[in-house]
């Protein structure tokens, strides 16, 4: 008698592999078909095809490659300038009540206003330039971190500091080798939520000022009714930043294995 194996079920880790592919498809599939069945406007939303066509299109002609880059080296720039104060300020005010007593009040007055109002202000200050354009990116990675990483430092066991403290560490210990590791997967967190309003603030600041981008691109085509290049500029914008979130996860998969969710 041949001895029947039982079937191995499917890892998480396999399902997410095999989703990631077929829940875009899936989504491809439906737009191609109420495109070309009229279901919706082609003229407005164009099928996938014909919006491949024109990335295509755009990649050949050396515009899109070009554009996605400078919308790339916006990105990186706001991205870390807000990252790194925003981290080291949200540990301060987790590990210090007196620093946090200081600054909670101005984050709480400035965090709530949106973005772009404040684009006036910094225009008054710094000009109208690059400069300009990277600290208004950088504000939602900087007020992110800094409200995550401050919950995610009081959210660490206080046994932690504890102990620390009773084997004679220095401030400077507690701060970069006691609390910022137990509360790493928090910001981990606040990272990747960090990576898509920094990639919303750039696409935003190409639609007000810049004369280039994926921003100036989507609308630019807009106004002058290329809807199939501004759809395209879209799709080039949601392939960046689902690349970027992908590299931010498999960051953290590597800098907290332990963390349930890098498993």
């Amino acid at each position: 008698m041949t001895s029947l194996k039982p079937k191995k079920a499917m890892t998480a880790q396999q399902r997410d592999r095999i989703m990631v592919v077929v829940s875009p498809l899936v989504v491809l599939i439906i737009w191609e078909f109420c495109s070309r069945m009229n279901i919706v406007d082609r003229r407005i939303l164009a099928p996938p095809t014909v919006i491949a066509a024109t990335i295509v299109q755009l990649i050949q002609t050396g515009g899109l490659l070009t554009t996605a880059g400078i919308t790339l080296s916006r990105f990186f720039a706001g991205f870390f300038v807000g990252l790194i104060p925003g981290t080291l300020i949200g540990l301060a005010m987790g590990v210090s009540p007196w620093t946090r007593s200081i600054v909670a009040p101005l984050v709480a007055a400035f965090y709530p206003l949106p973005r772009i109002a404040l684009f006036p202000i910094i225009l008054i200050l710094v000009g109208l330039n690059e400069t300009s354009n990277v600290i208004l990116i950088s504000l939602g990675p900087f007020f992110t971190m800094i409200i995550t990483t401050m919950a995610a430092v009081l959210n660490v066991e206080p046994i932690y500091k504890e102990v620390a403290s009773s084997f004679g560490a220095r401030p400077r210990d507690l701060y970069f080798d006691v609390m910022f590791p137990a509360a790493l997967p928090v910001i981990m967190g606040g990272v990747k939520l960090s990576v898509g309003l920094a990639l919303l603030n750039t696409v935003a600041v190409e639609f007000l000022v810049a004369d280039n981008g994926i921003g100036h691109l989507i609308w630019n085509s807009w106004t002058t009714l290329s809807i199939s290049q501004s759809v395209a500029g879209l799709v080039t914008a949601g392939i960046i930043g689902s690349t970027l979130f992908a590299i931010a996860g498999a960051i953290e998969k590597r800098v907290i294995p332990w963390a349930p969710e890098s498993r």
